[in-house]
């Protein structure tokens, strides 16, 4: 992948790694586990800061307290920034903070692999781990999340659903007071998440660039949160929404009523896919159980059990059938190839180009903007 681009190809993404984990084979991996799971009983618990709801982090504990009975952990979830500057402040101060931190986003990552507040350690999982998932020493990939079009099919006859953004602007265009204020997208401007996919999409030009922007203003109202935008596009409020996360849509469609008004689909004209970092923070006090923690998640088990609160596994050994809801095999089947895929990932320029974005952003919002 080109550092800048986002554009990710078929030969990258869908390469995996081996299936043996490491030369020592299983008995060797259990003898590690023992030692370390030996050390873990004299830490405190396992501190986890994270922007995953508690019906995500649900089947990812219950496999935990399954392989780990001993094992204590606590999470502690808030905004994808937001953890981040608690997690400095904290550490600055000499308090206890987080020994793990996981979070998509990539800009916020960048800046604490350059403080050098990323713990490197190297997983016992790394060979059946892509290489995209490896940005960096320490620093893995818990989940490779898709971005979704949601829309409200009680109240968009067939005709009027979108399979795309540009189909979406041209549904609008056509029916401009039936659409006007309301398709909603995330405020660039709001956190570091929102800003990182919402610039992946447009420098990749995947749907399209700042024209499209411009075309879908007029019909547009911003907001800051996945679950806002759920509500309000199932309540009708909004007919629409663009790159809405799958990790907020996909568990929720289970509530009782939500599937007969609500409908969803990847654009086949450019999804993004968010990678959820994960690393081991420097100042950890667990570190033997972070380890633990950490390798767990990357395993076949842990990758398993994070599908079943909505995430996406990165590992490419998960056929579609262990899971409830996607994996990237499936979701470059449902897209017909990898081209639409734009890898919202760890572009440097990204934080030198915030100002720029932000700025223009809020001059093709402004109107808009909640």
């Amino acid at each position: 992948m080109d550092e800048g681009s986002g554009t990710l190809s078929r030969r990258m993404l869908m390469a995996g790694g081996a299936a043996t984990l490491f030369a020592g084979g299983a008995e060797q991996r259990a003898e590690a586990d023992t030692r370390l799971l030996a050390t873990a009983r004299h830490e405190p618990p396992v501190r986890i800061y994270s922007n995953m709801s508690q019906y995500n982090w649900r089947p990812i504990l219950a496999g935990l307290r399954q392989a780990y009975p001993t094992l204590a952990i606590e999470t502690i979830d808030m905004g994808p920034t937001e953890l981040f500057e608690r997690y400095y402040a904290e550490s600055a101060a000499g308090r206890r903070s987080a020994d793990m931190l996981i979070s998509n986003a990539p800009d916020a990552w960048l800046r604490l692999v350059g403080r050098g507040q990323v713990l490197p350690y190297r997983s016992g999982q790394i060979a059946a781990l892509p290489g995209w998932s490896l940005p960096f020493p320490g620093l893995y990939t818990l989940s490779a999340d898709p971005m979704l079009l949601i829309f409200n099919k009680a109240l968009l006859d067939p005709p009027l659903r979108p399979t795309g953004l540009q189909h979406l602007a041209r549904i609008a265009a056509a029916n401009p007071r039936k659409f006007r204020h309301r398709i909603t997208t995330y405020d660039a401007a709001s956190h570091a998440l929102a800003y990182a996919l919402q610039r992946a999409a447009i420098v990749a030009g995947k749907p399209g660039g700042w024209d499209l922007m411009q075309r879908l203003a007029p019909y547009m109202r911003l907001e800051t949160g996945g679950a806002t935008m759920l509500d309000k596009v199932t309540t009708g409020e909004y007919l629409a929404g663009f790159h809405v996360s799958a990790v907020t849509v996909l568990p929720q469609m289970r509530t009782k009523g939500r599937a007969q008004l609500l409908d969803w689909t990847l654009c086949r004209d450019g999804t993004p896919l968010a990678l959820r970092g994960m690393a081991i923070t420097k100042a950890t006090r667990t570190p033997a159980g972070s380890r633990l923690v950490l390798d767990w998640l990357l395993s076949h088990t842990g990758q398993i059990a994070a599908a079943n609160g909505g995430l996406t596994p990165c590992r490419r050994d998960i056929g579609e059938r262990e899971v409830p809801f996607l994996t990237i095999d499936g979701i470059v089947r449902r897209l017909g190839g990898t081209a639409p895929i734009v890898l919202v990932g760890y572009d440097r320029r990204m934080i030198a180009d915030y100002p720029g974005f932000i700025a223009r952003w809020k001059r093709v919002f402004a109107p808009v903007r909640t």
